[in-house]
């Protein structure tokens, strides 16, 4: 049961990270269908590949355990973000998508953080 968990959440880490490499590439790269988007929502060039390095990093930096929680915390801000972005804008059909990650990356986050640490003495 433990090896079908462990299985589970690596596809689904991978799967995040994929996603997110190419999410960020195409904003890196400027495809255009993405540079219209962050026009239309009145962001400059540069927002958007400062978000595309966020995301390129944050996809990578989920796969490696040591900065996976920052990656995590990395990506909920962005999809923060987008979601703001969205509900400002009256997007309110596709805006569940970003929040939903929202909540994935702060679970994952808190997840990888919790590791429990052995007691200490402390000397007084």
């Amino acid at each position: 049961m433990i090896g079908l968990r462990i299985f589970a959440k690596w596809v689904m880490i991978v799967g995040l990270c994929l996603m997110f490499l190419s999410a960020g590439i195409d904003k890196l790269i400027g495809h255009p269908e993405t540079t219209i988007a962050f026009q239309a929502f009145g962001f400059p060039y540069w927002f958007q590949v400062v978000i595309g390095l966020g995301e390129v990093l944050g996809g990578l930096g989920l796969l490696i355990k040591k900065y996976t929680r920052y990656a995590a915390f990395t990506l909920a801000v962005i999809m923060l973000g987008a979601t703001i972005t969205l509900l400002i804008h009256g997007d309110t059909i596709t805006v569940a998508i970003p929040f939903v990650l929202l909540l994935v990356f702060l679970l994952i986050g808190r997840q990888s953080g919790s590791k429990k640490q052995p007691n200490q003495a402390t000397s007084t």
